[in-house]
């Protein structure tokens, strides 16, 4: 092998070795420093400074506490009233109830599993848009009709549009024509919205999974 040849292939080798690592750093720094900055530059400037120091890090520590605090609130009843007539009124203002609405949602997907098993049953393969070309695909439901002219199953599912995870066409297919994966919806989640970079491996599931 050529030094050219061999020095490239090592300086790639240790780009893509490197390149992960840095980025998570990077994000992690980013998160830290958003966190800390939320309540440590207040309590840091007004409070610790006039006895003569700071504390790096206390912001990211209150904003534990806080939501720590928040969480515990909203699991008792004042904290639920209190909380509903705030949504309440979020949902009266035009512009924030088009915003609020939707991050509640994915909010609610991606921390509360119970939501996600009510609303995605297991994660399947339909032929769509066309046949032959295969889409991943929700179940949300599934009925007995005879629209089809004889009594069968459909079973209702949502096509995501990358990188939402529920959002996109919802299609009727008969129930012998899905192929149901043996991945979860986790999973899935993280193939929808990665745009299918994170994709672990498409196997047909003997018993469905949740």
């Amino acid at each position: 092998m050529k030094l050219t040849t061999r020095l490239r292939h090592y300086f790639f080798t240790g780009l893509a070795t490197l390149f992960p690592v840095i980025v998570t750093l990077y994000l992690l720094l980013l998160i830290f420093n958003f966190a800390d900055g939320l309540l440590g530059r207040f309590i840091n400037r007004y409070w610790l400074r006039t006895y003569g120091y700071e504390i790096p890090g206390l912001g990211l520590v209150m904003t534990v506490i806080l939501i720590l605090g928040v969480g515990i609130l909203s699991s008792h009843f004042f904290g639920q009233w209190m909380f509903r007539r705030l949504e309440g009124w979020f949902g009266q203002l035009p512009f924030v109830r088009r915003i609020y609405q939707p991050v509640k949602q994915l909010t609610k997907f991606l921390f509360e599993k119970n939501e996600r098993d009510a609303a995605f049953r297991r994660v399947v393969l339909v032929q769509y848009p066309r046949m032959g070309a295969y889409s991943i695909a929700f179940v949300t439901n599934e009925t007995t009709t005879t629209v089809t002219g004889t009594p069968s199953t459909l079973v209702t599912v949502l096509i995501p549009n990358p990188p939402s995870p529920f959002t996109g066409p919802i299609i009727f297919v008969p129930k012998d024509d899905v192929i149901p994966l043996d991945i979860s919806v986790e999973e899935a989640v993280r193939l929808i919205v990665s745009g299918g970079v994170v994709a672990p491996p498409l196997e047909a599931a003997k018993t469905p999974r949740n």
